[in-house]
């Protein structure tokens, strides 16, 4: 069976110094994210599905605790974070002394959305465990190819 697909719409967020050390962004805790990216896509067109993918430097970061392993969960939202659909959410981990600075790199394919006209998504991180501390170093990028079959 095959299938012609064609892009129709394609956005993208990036840092202005997209690099690590391009940013110190600390993470909040659940259930409060932190709003790290969002694109919004307009159709004109009816659509069969959306790529969203992210990459986002981080740091986990010693607050004094004797946590070692951090925590920080990754979320795509359509619409507002909290009040939107939830549409992909990972988790990562890291150490605070010997695996510190991590990149996480998020693909999901978003469907069944040909009755909506326009779509903001957001790429949001928290930290799920009390007593644990992390920061966004940079790079993110975030993004959003809308196909058409």
């Amino acid at each position: 069976m095959s299938h012609c697909t064609s892009i129709e719409n394609f956005r993208f967020s990036v840092l202005p110094n997209n690099v690590s050390g391009g940013v110190s962004i600390p993470l909040t805790l659940s259930p409060t994210p932190t709003i790290l990216a969002s694109l919004t896509l307009r159709f004109d067109c009816d659509f069969d599905f959306t790529l969203l993918t992210a990459t986002v430097g981080w740091l986990a970061v010693t607050d004094g605790t004797d946590l070692e392993r951090t925590n920080v969960l990754f979320k795509i939202w359509r619409g507002a974070p909290l009040t939107g659909c939830l549409v992909f959410s990972a988790n990562d981990s890291g150490d605070s002394d010997s695996d510190s600075g991590k990149v996480t790199s998020l693909t999901h394919v978003d469907t069944g959305l040909k009755s909506l006209r326009g779509l903001a998504y957001f790429l949001t991180a928290e930290l799920p465990d009390a007593g644990s501390a992390a920061r966004v170093i940079g790079p993110i990028t975030f993004t959003a190819t809308e196909f058409e079959r």
